[in-house]
C-alpha cells in the first residue's frame, strides 16, 4: 500500500532520485556516444527521427501516468482500481495506435522508414508505454526515488541489448528493438515491485476521478512532447539528418541538468500531492526545490560558451566539432527550461494542471511559426534553437507570474543567485587557462572540465551558506547511511 506522501522527506528522497539519474544519464551518454561513433551523424539523425515519433505516441500513456502518480499520491486512495483503469487504456491505445500506423506505412508514403522500423516504433510505444503507466503509479505510491531507480535498472538492460543489434548492422531497427526488450522486462519487474493488483470493483468512478486530472495531463504530455521533437523534425527537415545528430548530441551533453531537477520534482510532485490532499502549505518546498533545480545547468552553459567545439569532438568525434555552436544554443535554452519544472510540478501536483496545459498549448502555438521563419529565412539549426530559447524565456516568466498569483509570490532564492556567481567565475578561469593547453584529444579536455567543476563547486561553496547548510543537512547523513549498511 502507499506511503504517508505528506510525510516524505523531500531531501533524501531527491538525493537518492538524483544518484538514480545520474546513473541513467551516464549510461545512456556512453549509448549515445558509440551510437554516433558507429553510425556518424547521419545515421544517428535517422534513429532519433524514428525515435521521436515512437516517443511521441507514448507521451498519450505518460499523460495518464501522471494523473495515476497524483491520485494514488493522495492521502487515503485505493490504489488497485486506478492501475486497472491504467492498464486498460494503455492496452485500447496500443491497439488504436498500432492500426492506425500500420495502415499509413502500408497505404501511403507518409512515413519515410522501413517496414522493419515501424514494427519497432509500435513496440517501443507498446512497452515503454506500459513502463510510464507502472513507474508513474509506482512513485506516486511514496516511492518517487525507487521509480527511477527502475528507470536506471532499464537503462542498464536497453544498452545490453542495443550494443550487439547496433554492432550486428541491425542500425535504428536495432537501437529501437533493444529498447523495446529492454523496457518489458523492466516494467514487469515495477509491477510485482509495486505489490498492487488491479480490481474492476469501482471502475467506473475511478475512470471519472481519473479523467477530471487526464483530461490536462493527457493533452499536456502530448503537447509538451511535440513542442520537445517538433525541433528534431523541423531541423531535419530545413538542414537534413545530419543537423539532427549534432542537435540530439548537443542535448545529451547538458541532458545531466535535466536529470538532476527532474529527480527533485519527481520527489517535489509526490510530496505536494500529500501535502495539498491534507490542505497543508507547499510553498517552502517549491522555493527549496527552485534554489537547487539549475544547480548544473548554469555551470554547464559557461563550459559550452568556452569549449564548445571541443567538448563535440571529444565525446562524438571529430566530425561533430561543426555543432559547437548547437551546443551553446541548447544549453542556453536548457537554463529557463529547467527552471519551469518545480513550478509546474508544483501546479500539476496541486490540482491546477490547467494552467501547466495552458501555457505548454501557448508555447507550442508561438514556437511552430516562429521555427518554422528563423529555420528558413536564417539558419535551418541555430534559428529553430533560438525560437526555442525566446519560447523558453517567455514561458519562465509567466511560471513566475502564476508562482506569484498561485504560490504566494515569485520565487528568486539567494541559492540561485550564488549559483550564477560561480558559473560566471568559472568561465573566466576556463578562458583563462584555455590557451595554455592543447585540447586535441580527450584527456585534456576532461581535465579542463574538471578544473572548472571543482573552481564553481568551491566558489559555491564559500558564497552560499544555504548550500553548505544542505550539504550537511542532506548528502552527510546519505553518506552516513552508506558507510553503516556496508559495515
Amino acid at each position: 500500500m502507499a506511503e504517508n506522501t505528506a510525510d516524505l522527506d523531500l531531501g533524501s528522497e531527491a538525493l537518492s532520485s538524483v544518484a538514480a539519474k545520474f546513473t541513467m544519464s551516464g549510461l545512456g551518454f556512453v549509448g549515445v556516444v558509440l551510437f554516433a561513433r558507429v553510425l556518424g551523424p547521419a545515421g544517428t539523425g535517422r534513429y532519433y527521427f524514428a525515435l521521436a515519433i515512437a516517443l511521441l505516441l507514448v507521451r498519450v500513456d505518460a499523460g495518464v501516468g501522471v494523473a495515476l502518480k497524483k491520485r494514488v499520491s493522495e492521502a487515503g486512495a485505493d490504489p488497485r482500481p486506478y492501475l486497472a483503469v491504467g492498464i486498460a487504456f494503455h492496452l485500447a491505445w496500443v491497439v488504436v495506435v498500432a492500426t492506425a500506423t500500420f495502415a499509413v506505412a502500408y497505404y501511403t508514403s507518409f512515413l519515410p522508414m522501413t517496414p522493419l522500423v515501424v514494427t519497432a516504433v509500435v513496440a517501443v510505444l507498446a512497452t515503454v508505454g506500459l513502463f510510464q503507466i507502472l513507474n508513474r503509479f509506482y512513485a506516486g505510491l511514496g516511492y518517487p526515488s525507487r521509480s527511477l531507480w527502475a528507470d536506471t535498472v532499464r537503462s542498464v538492460l536497453t544498452l545490453g541489448f542495443q550494443l550487439p543489434l547496433l554492432f550486428a548492422g541491425y542500425e535504428a531497427f536495432g537501437l529501437l528493438a533493444g529498447l523495446a526488450g529492454g523496457t518489458l522486462i523492466t516494467a514487469l519487474g515495477v509491477f510485482a515491485a509495486a505489490g498492487v493488483r488491479p480490481r474492476l470493483k469501482g471502475f467506473g468512478d475511478t475512470s471519472e476521478d481519473l479523467f477530471v486530472f487526464a483530461r490536462y495531463s493527457v493533452p499536456t504530455a502530448v503537447v509538451e512532447d511535440f513542442y520537445k521533437r517538433v525541433d528534431v523534425i523541423l531541423i531535419g527537415f530545413f538542414a537534413g539528418d545530419a543537423a539532427v545528430g549534432f542537435y540530439e548530441t548537443a542535448l545529451r551533453i547538458v541532458t545531466p541538468a535535466q536529470q538532476l531537477s527532474g529527480s527533485i520534482s519527481n520527489a517535489l510532485g509526490v510530496k505536494v500531492s500529500g501535502l495539498t490532499s491534507l490542505g497543508q502549505e507547499i510553498r517552502e518546498d517549491v522555493v527549496n526545490t527552485v534554489a537547487y533545480s539549475g544547480l548544473l545547468v548554469l555551470p554547464m552553459f559557461f563550459g559550452a560558451l568556452a569549449m564548445p567545439a571541443a567538448l563535440m569532438r571529444t565525446f562524438f568525434g571529430s566530425s561533430f566539432g561543426a555543432g559547437g555552436a548547437a551546443l551553446v544554443g541548447v544549453a542556453g535554452f536548457f537554463i529557463f527550461y529547467i527552471y519551469q519544472d518545480p513550478f509546474a510540478t508544483a501546479l500539476e501536483s496541486s490540482d491546477r494542471p490547467q494552467f501547466v496545459f495552458r501555457l505548454r498549448t501557448a508555447a507550442l502555438i508561438i514556437h511552430l511559426p516562429l521555427a518554422g521563419v528563423l529555420g528558413y529565412y536564417w539558419d535551418g539549426l541555430l534559428g529553430i534553437i533560438a525560437a526555442t530559447l525566446f519560447v523558453e524565456v517567455v514561458v519562465l516568466f509567466s511560471y513566475q507570474y502564476l508562482s506569484k498569483r498561485e504560490l504566494g509570490g515569485i520565487i528568486l532564492p539567494w541559492p540561485l543567485w550564488a549559483q550564477f556567481g560561480s558559473a560566471v567565475l568559472m568561465y573566466i578561469t576556463i578562458i583563462a587557462v584555455r590557451p595554455l593547453i592543447a585540447l586535441s584529444w580527450w584527456l585534456p579536455v576532461v581535465g579542463l572540465i574538471g578544473f572548472g567543476a571543482a573552481v564553481y563547486f568551491g566558489t559555491l561553496a564559500v558564497l552560499s551558506p544555504h548550500f553548505r547548510l544542505t550539504l550537511g543537512n542532506v548528502l552527510l547523513p546519505a553518506l552516513r547511511r552508506i558507510k553503516e549498511r556496508i559495515a
